[in-house]
């Protein structure tokens, strides 16, 4: 596999689990659902086949310095990671139940991410320099408007020139103003992508689709060649050559904390596809990789050994 270079927008912050208030502890991380992808794509690539750069604004105070730190240790590129004077990151703390579901309390209303296009942030231009771009509907969601049509225009001529756009749609309706709103930015980037990879849930909470093969006709009608619908356990649903594709897929042995399930799937995929795997086997990959990381607390786990 020749190089190439990847870039992977989003918002990365400080991550809260494991609060034990009685004990006065909790567990920290740096995570993010594009981070974690990052994260995830770059252990999933052979080595020295493919660079990850993670596309971000952090302030300049001693949290967002250790969180550049620990995301270089990861073996991602932090040269797009803007600094942001008197900025802070965002920080979410996870609640879990006892069947390992998940659910999220958010301080990011004035995350510096969401200026990382922004005056003092990272040229649209710069984006140029890589082959593929990879984001999600967070990504979109945290920007200011300005910011996310000229991100989409960018995108437009990235797609125009060959390059690859991967996006996950995970909607999250407490980012966006109202549902017009999100519907019409996803509705704008599906345009100009390469790759989805959504999932169901998000998709039928936005749209309303009736059904997996009423998102995958959508998704398709705006012109995206290749289509990998996450369905948690179900597995994914295939949409390439203009023919569906779905198969069985075995169960998690364990399940612990589903965080990141959805980003590690991702990055695995994606990973595989561009080593040269057709759809099936980078969905397999994909599939086992959300297995494994689900059957672990935390957003990014050590990975299994790699596949041959």
């Amino acid at each position: 596999m020749a190089q190439i270079k990847i870039a992977c927008i989003g918002e990365c912050m400080v991550e809260l689990s494991a609060l034990a208030f009685d004990a006065g502890r909790a567990r920290l991380g740096v995570a993010g659902d594009t981070l974690n992808t990052a994260v995830y794509l770059r252990r999933s690539l052979p080595e020295d086949t493919g660079q990850v750069s993670y596309v971000t604004a952090l302030g300049d105070d001693p949290i967002s310095h250790q969180m550049v730190d620990i995301i270089a240790a990861h073996g991602i590129e932090t040269g797009l990671i803007a600094r942001c004077a008197g900025a802070l990151p965002g920080i979410y703390a996870i609640d879990l139940t006892p069947q390992g579901e998940r659910s999220f309390h958010y301080w990011r209303s004035a995350s510096a991410a969401r200026s990382m296009f922004g005056d003092g942030g990272i040229a649209l231009s710069r984006l140029t320099d890589f082959g593929v771009i990879y984001l999600s509907g967070i990504s979109l969601a945290i920007l200011p408007a300005a910011d996310r049509d000229a991100l989409i225009a960018q995108l437009a001529a990235h797609k125009a020139q060959g390059g690859q756009v991967v996006f996950d749609s995970n909607y999250r309706p407490r980012l966006w103003p109202d549902i017009a709103t999100a519907q019409a930015a996803m509705a704008a980037i599906w345009r100009v992508c390469t790759c989805a990879l959504p999932s169901a849930d998000d998709e039928a909470a936005l749209w309303g689709d009736a059904d997996d093969a009423a998102i995958i006709a959508r998704i398709a009608a705006a012109g995206v060649p290749e289509i990998a619908l996450k369905r948690g356990a179900r597995g994914p649903i295939l949409w390439c050559d203009g023919r569906l594709i779905e198969n069985s897929y075995p169960a998690a042995k364990t399940l612990r904390d589903t965080t990141a399930a959805g980003d590690a799937f991702n990055g695995a995929y994606l990973a595989a596809r561009l080593a040269g795997h057709d759809p099936e086997v980078a969905a397999r990959r994909g599939h086992d990789l959300a297995c494994h990381v689900i059957g672990q607390p935390g957003a990014i786990v050590d990975l299994p050994p790699r596949p041959a």
